[in-house]
């Protein structure tokens, strides 16, 4: 069979049962979390293939769910992943290192994140806060009822001093949803890296599983941040911070941003270094327990963490116990 007419049928085929999947599964209690990794059947095919099959079979699932459902649907999955699909396909037979595919592939997430908000605001006429927003006055002004008796059992119980109507309410929800949007850039940039990531990942899991040779990544015990990349952050935060001081436009949402950026990949270089001296100190604790300690570690100690990626930047930790302990 000619190779781009079976690549077109596997496209096809993988697009039906991607679509059935993405259907069903947001349904099934602990199997939805798969929908995290929904691309990857199509990274897989790219890169087996040609990226060109991967984004074929991604159109086809587009159009497939824009039919069975709405046709912003189908718009929104093609939109959503289309960047990740094309460049991880294609850096995946390229062969990049592991800075490199990250990179690239939060770079496509957020890049979709992007085109998506911008295509949601034509389509609906609005921003999607603004849709929010009026999503929430129109709930409460729809049951004004049920929220008139929950506000006064709220007052017979003293859990608020006067009766408060639905409109207002609705507004005290939006005011505090409204204090949110300064994090938003960061929240995104985060989501990037963590979903471009994980579909690397996987989709390299998967690619080794059918026998695609690929080059070697460093365990993530061993990952660090490039050389100069703590002074580049340093040097954006401080700008950031300077800016949000002289009252420059959007500066302080710049200063929220390269913060938040700085602590999370901070905290994860902190992960990575906590992982690499557990293996050491606490080899004869199973793997999957010392998971879930750093797991814990992360959600409690991101501080804790952040400080120990921040001095692992500077003082090169492992490099200086490698030294000591040949």
């Amino acid at each position: 069979m000619n190779l781009k007419l079976k690549a077109a049928l596997e496209s096809a085929l993988i697009a039906a049962v991607s679509a059935v999947l993405l259907v069903i599964l947001p349904f099934i209690p602990v199997l939805n979390v798969v929908v995290f990794i929904w691309p990857v059947p199509f990274i897989v095919l790219g890169a087996r293939r040609e990226p060109w099959a991967g984004i074929l079979g991604l159109m086809i699932a587009g159009l497939l769910l824009g039919m069975m459902f709405h046709p912003f649907l189908g718009f929104a999955v093609v939109i959503l992943n289309f960047p990740l699909v094309l460049v991880l396909s294609w850096a995946i037979k390229k062969r990049f290192d592991l800075f490199e595919y990250i990179v690239m592939s939060a770079g496509a997430v957020l890049l979709s994140a992007l085109v998506f908000l911008k295509a949601f605001s034509w389509f609906m006429g609005q921003t999607v806060f603004e849709y929010i927003a009026s999503s929430i006055r129109q709930f409460f002004a729809s049951n004004i009822v049920d929220f008139s008796r929950m506000i006064d059992l709220y007052a017979q119980f003293k859990v608020i001093e006067k009766h408060i109507s639905p409109g207002e309410f609705a507004e005290v929800v939006i005011g505090q949803l409204e204090q949110f949007v300064p994090f938003v850039p960061s929240m995104l940039i985060i989501f990037s890296l963590i979903y471009g990531t994980i579909n690397m990942l996987v989709s390299r899991m998967a690619l080794k599983k059918l026998g695609y040779v690929l080059n070697g990544l460093p365990e993530f015990s061993d990952w660090m941040l490039p050389r100069g990349a703590g002074l580049g952050f340093m040097a954006m935060l401080l700008i950031a911070y300077v800016g949000s001081l002289l009252d420059l436009r959007n500066f302080e949402v710049v200063f929220y941003t390269v913060l938040s950026l700085c602590s999370f990949v901070f905290s994860i270089q902190g992960l990575a270094v906590a992982t690499f001296f557990m293996k050491l100190k606490m080899s004869r604790i199973p793997a999957f327990l010392r998971a879930v300690i750093l797991a814990v570690l992360f959600m409690i100690a991101p501080t804790l963490l952040m400080s120990l990626g921040i001095l692992e930047q500077v003082f090169k930790l492992r490099s200086v116990y490698r030294r000591m302990n040949p």
